[in-house]
């Protein structure tokens, strides 16, 4: 589904909905248009159906402004920098934020209203790790103006005492293995890799970012719920990117269990491979589990506009929730031993 546009000589405006909230991105020129609807297309950012899109437009300001016909503007000099996860870097004075991948930059102001600006270096091809990796950072900082904060995690909810459960990690942790076996047993699912947190009213919430689920070869290879639908063709989608050869499919045409487009986390699993043979699960004090999702978010620091509301839906969410370390091992390649791991904490 195409999002809807608004054309004003070249600038193109599109209305997309995620986590409750709207937000408008403005693409500059047509070829930056047809990257992020390419690259939302890979996300829960739906059109938005409006009978009068110029007057929601008028409405909002941009959150996202993507060009690719212009320069970027000069990085300010003696800036600190450090890197940062993607082979990007990051010059910041700590309150605005220069990101540069591969010679393209992001923008982040000081200003909470202002958008964030994107300046793509080329026209990249569409599944570059390059220009995913810029789009992803620019739309993560302008959610986090929004109160909308990125978390690498897979998320599921126990189909019988209805609690949501977040399995947290960097690349290769075991989350997304952990997240199909768990779809695979029946519990309803959200996400693999990547959600988002805002805090309601009474609660902590968690929204699904990415749609498709991304699993490497050896974790296809070794599941045999997977390989009963290996001969389904979305079983074999492209490589999510060169780099990590991860295999990506659609889990709504997967899996029987129900998609879930909202949670309210109760456990929080850590997950670390051990390459042993079975699990074990340990618990963590409030304490820990506020410093593990620390590092895990560590735009709660660096990003000091958004700062003291991104730490402070982090400690409500370990006020609501309780944190486990889980040493992920083979016997999570089993649907059945998975939920019934997972669930001797759920349903205690």
């Amino acid at each position: 589904m195409q999002a809807i546009h608004e054309v004003t000589s070249s600038t193109q405006r599109m209305n997309y909905r995620v986590a409750a909230q709207t937000i408008v991105v403005e693409a500059q020129d047509a070829w930056a248009a047809r990257v992020i609807e390419a690259l939302f297309a890979g996300w829960y950012l739906d059109p938005v159906t409006v009978t009068d899109p110029a007057s929601l437009n008028a409405a909002k300001s941009p959150a996202i402004v993507v060009r690719s016909k212009l320069k970027p503007p000069p990085i300010p000099r003696g800036w600190p920098q450090f890197e940062i996860a993607g082979a990007g870097i990051c010059f910041t004075d700590g309150e605005e934020s220069y990101i540069d991948i591969e010679g393209s930059i992001v923008a982040i102001s000081r200003s909470e209203n202002a958008a964030v600006e994107v300046w793509i270096n080329g026209m990249l091809e569409i599944q570059s790790p390059a220009l995913t990796r810029v789009v992803t950072y620019a739309l993560a900082a302008a959610l986090r103006r929004r109160r909308l904060f990125e978390l690498h995690s897979g998320a599921v909810v126990d189909p019988e005492s209805g609690q949501g459960v977040l399995l947290i990690g960097p690349s290769g942790s075991g989350k997304s293995t952990l997240t199909v076996q768990l779809a695979a047993a029946g519990w309803s699912f959200l996400t693999d890799d990547v959600l988002l947190l805002s805090a309601e009213a009474l609660a902590v919430k968690a929204w699904p970012l990415r749609r498709c689920f991304a699993i490497t070869s050896e974790t296809f290879a070794a599941s045999g719920f997977l390989q009963d639908r290996a001969s389904l063709d979305y079983m074999q989608g492209p490589a999510v990117d060169k780099e990590s050869e991860k295999k990506q499919f659609v889990p709504h045409r997967v899996f029987n269990s129900e998609f879930k487009d909202q949670c309210i986390p109760k456990k929080l699993l850590f997950s670390q491979l051990s390459g042993g043979e079975r699990s074990r699960v340990l618990p963590l004090s409030s304490a820990e589990t506020f410093t593990r999702l620390i590092r895990m978010n560590p735009w709660s620091c660096y990003d000091r506009v958004t700062a003291a509301d991104h730490l402070a839906v982090l400690s409500a969410l370990v006020k609501q929730s309780r944190g486990y370390s889980l040493l992920a091992a083979k016997d999570l390649l089993d649907p059945e031993t998975a939920a019934n791991l997972i669930a001797g904490y759920t349903r205690a």
